[in-house]
């Protein structure tokens, strides 16, 4: 018997993968962008060939009026014959400008605003849970500081003899309590924060996000497959000499298979992680020599609250409730130590979830260019618009004669066709192994070219600006300006500002 393929989700396995899945969202609507202009490309040449061919065939000038007999009337079949392929293509033609129009470019634009509106819960869901891990990290540390600040006031009043000083004591540890007490309140609010935030990022409404997101794809990828058939299917009404290719493109369409697609894709994004603990609260875990008096202290702890005196504990007795007390303080800075971790592996994965990135301003002249010789990788295709422009395909190699500071080089694709051409330096990455990148986190930069934003969570800059960027991710950077406001931009249009 077959083992049964279990089927995966983006909610059940890429819940720590939000960014990867919003990038997944982000090129399938790159790809359908991109296939649409290919088909009206198509389409565009089908009409003009057709049209074309049928007034050729129309034209009375290429009439056979100084023939006669049977070799007339075979060209006059010929051109009734190729006229009636030409209105095949023609039909075909207005049959892919429906498919494109009422299918692909509506479905683009219907689920323009249902793809940025879950990206962005998605987005808040994440922000909000990482200040709300950063209000409980600090909100504890204060509250270790002040509970330490109360346990050396009362220290010191035990060694004061009666009197001013030990009046001044008293205040000192009365002050310290309050403040501690404060402190102890506001750490308690910021891990209900917490647990609150926990609960819609793992639980309720980031599971709903992801599910969304996974249906957003499947609907997708049924929607190209439906797409790509009808326009097989419209070719093979055809004539025959074409039907042979139709076949196998025909085949090769009907390979698709949509819940491959996602699994392969979950599978290689999917880390494997367990979802962190519910946060806790920890007690204050106060040094070993003065353990008692934090038994004593602690409300939830004390002996004294639970009837037992201090003072009427054996030796063997007090040392069985320390004891005790560093078994509770092991396992608490553990269970600590495991939920930091994972928050840790959570932050270091984070990245921003870009589209390409965006074509630096082309130079207005070559005088600014330098030598170069050095070899680089195309992280993304590029089809070149201009004739002196490179074309190339992802994992290309191509070798690079001359930079611009513009952010436009030249170079030609290794074992290519020996072109030499201009393309965007932020769709490489160096071939150098060695070559360490930059951390940016923390730097300012200052904006060299206008970008205008046409999408959710995009930054406005203008030239001149000084921005603060908090991280990098694939060509963009992520910051904010002196106003307060935050998104990505690319990097190419700024530059970083040395300290």
């Amino acid at each position: 018997m077959a083992a049964t393929i279990k089927t995966r989700g983006f909610s059940e396995d890429l819940w720590d993968k939000f960014d990867g899945v919003v990038k997944k969202v982000d090129n399938g609507k790159v790809f359908t962008n991109l296939m649409s202009k290919f088909l009206l490309k198509q389409q565009q040449i089908e009409s003009l060939y057709s049209k074309s061919m049928i007034k050729l065939c129309k034209d009375k000038s290429f009439a056979p009026d100084m023939e006669i007999g049977t070799i007339r009337d075979s060209w006059q079949i010929y051109r009734d014959q190729v006229e009636a392929i030409s209105v095949l293509h023609e039909e075909f033609s207005n049959k892919l400008e429906k498919i494109i129009v009422s299918g692909i470019d509506s479905y683009l634009e219907d689920s323009r605003k249902q793809r940025k509106g879950l990206v962005a819960a998605g987005e808040k869901l994440t922000k909000d849970l990482k200040a709300a891990e950063n209000n409980e990290s600090k909100a504890k540390i204060n509250y270790d500081k002040l509970k330490k600040k109360q346990e050396e006031a009362h220290e010191e009043l035990s060694k004061q003899p009666p009197g001013a000083k030990e009046q001044k004591a008293r205040k000192n540890l009365e002050s310290a309590t309050k403040a501690a007490d404060k402190a102890d309140n506001e750490y308690r609010d910021s891990v209900k924060v917490l647990q609150q935030n926990q609960s819609k990022f793992y639980h309720d409404e980031m599971p709903k996000i992801l599910d969304d997101l996974q249906r957003f794809e499947v609907d997708r990828i049924d929607r190209t497959k439906d797409w790509l058939l009808d326009v097989i299917n419209n070719a093979e009404t055809m004539p025959a000499q074409i039907s042979t290719h139709n076949e196998n493109i025909k085949k090769s369409i009907e390979s698709i298979d949509r819940d491959k697609d996602i699994q392969s894709f979950i599978l290689e994004k999917m880390s494997g992680a367990q979802k962190p603990p519910e946060a806790q609260y920890e007690p204050y875990q106060p040094s070993n020599h003065l353990t008692t008096f934090s038994m004593v202290m602690s409300p939830s702890s004390s002996p004294i609250q639970h009837g037992v005196d201090m003072n009427s504990l054996t030796s063997s007795q007090q040392l069985s409730q320390q004891q005790l007390a560093q078994q509770q303080i092991s396992q608490q800075q553990l269970a600590q130590q495991q939920r930091r971790s994972l928050n840790s592996s959570s932050s270091s994965t984070h990245s921003g979830n870009d589209p390409l990135p965006g074509l630096p301003p082309k130079p207005a002249s070559a005088m600014n260019m330098q030598s170069n010789d050095e070899t680089v990788r195309a992280l993304y295709d590029y089809n070149a618009t201009e004739e002196n422009e490179l074309s190339f395909k992802s994992t290309n190699v191509i070798k690079v004669i001359m930079r611009d500071e513009s952010g436009w080089w030249q170079g030609s694709v290794v074992g290519g066709d020996g072109k030499i051409g201009m393309f965007p330096s932020n769709f490489v990455e160096s071939t150098d192994s060695q070559k360490k990148k930059v951390d940016v986190s923390g730097g300012k930069c200052k904006v060299l070219y206008d970008y205008h934003s046409d999408c959710e969570g995009e930054l406005e800059i203008r030239e001149g600006e000084t921005l603060t960027i908090e991280y990098e991710d694939e060509g963009w950077f992520y910051g904010s300006n002196e106003k307060g406001s935050a998104g990505r931009f690319p990097s190419n249009y700024v530059q970083l500002i040395k300290v």
